[in-house]
């Protein structure tokens, strides 16, 4: 009875090993928790502006000489607590965004940007689905929400936390998965936008309640404009880290090169853009 007992004790680590060999990943907020995210997204360019002679005597008359070169990073933070789920299951949800901080140069100059932008808390009380991320923003600072504000606001979130759909069959390490975005937005009867966004999944390893994917994102832009073609293509790398008992990402890390190729009747620009964009979170 005894070896019996020890056989079963010792059977428990590789029971739950192989259980967490394929998981089921969701992306919902839980009741009662508190979600303290931050994010910080950073993008170099540097471009070559050809073409219209004025205007290029113009961008040297500042003191902006080619390459063109611009900088701007951006911090966020925003904590986000929900209450008990109800027999609709949706919860209570108390959100406080803040944007820590801003910063612009163009040509080793700095555009104006308005004071007090940075710092600024915005409390927002609404209700959050206990199925995915879906939130209903009631109101902002004890305002009442318009369709418009509305909108706005989960635009903001949406930078905070962006929303990935996970596949409903259970993942194990080696799958992956693609998220696409494609969309073509008619502007004129001859004038569109076309994006294709892609990001690919890669779970790499599941360990010590959390999973470990490695990412892959993709963009291909073409603005077919009235006077003007833009087409921006780009590529990188990342990684993120998921809390499995929470349904929940952690982390997550991306690098992103970008090509920019503008062509028009006065003014063309070959340019790339390096972009750094990082999201963490701490739940409790």
């Amino acid at each position: 009875m005894k070896k019996i007992c020890l056989l079963a004790f010792l059977s428990v680590p590789f029971i739950q090993l192989k259980a967490q060999d394929a998981v089921v990943f969701k992306l919902r907020y839980l009741p009662n928790h508190v979600y303290n995210m931050s994010v910080m997204m950073g993008m170099k360019i540097s471009a070559n502006v050809s073409g219209d002679q004025s205007f290029i005597d113009k961008l040297n008359s500042e003191g902006i000489t080619q390459p063109v070169k611009a900088n701007f990073q951006i911090g966020m933070t925003d904590k986000m607590a929900t209450g008990p789920a109800g027999t609709d299951k949706m919860m209570p949800l108390t959100a406080d965004f803040r944007l820590d901080s801003i910063f612009a140069d163009i040509g080793g100059k700095q555009p104006p940007i308005p004071p007090n932008i940075a710092g600024k808390n915005i409390k927002m009380f609404g209700r959050a689905s206990q199925e995915n991320l879906s939130v209903l923003i009631d109101s902002v600072a004890g305002k009442k929400t318009s369709d418009s504000s509305q909108m706005k606001m989960r635009q903001m979130m949406g930078l905070v936390q962006k929303q990935i759909k996970f596949p409903e069959k259970a993942l194990k390490p080696g799958d992956s998965f693609t998220q696409s975005t494609p969309m073509n937005i008619p502007i004129t009867r001859d004038n569109s936008i076309k994006i294709d966004a892609a990001i690919t999944y890669k779970l790499v390893s599941i360990s010590d309640g959390k999973a470990y994917f490695d990412l892959i994102p993709n963009l291909d832009i073409n603005l077919n404009l009235p006077k003007a073609t833009v087409n921006i293509t780009g590529s990188g790398s990342g990684k993120l880290v998921y809390s499995i008992k929470d349904d929940f990402p952690l982390s997550r890390d991306v690098n992103f090169k970008m090509v920019v190729k503008v062509t028009s009747e006065k003014v063309n620009v070959d340019g790339t853009a390096d972009i750094v964009m990082s999201s963490h979170t701490e739940i409790n």
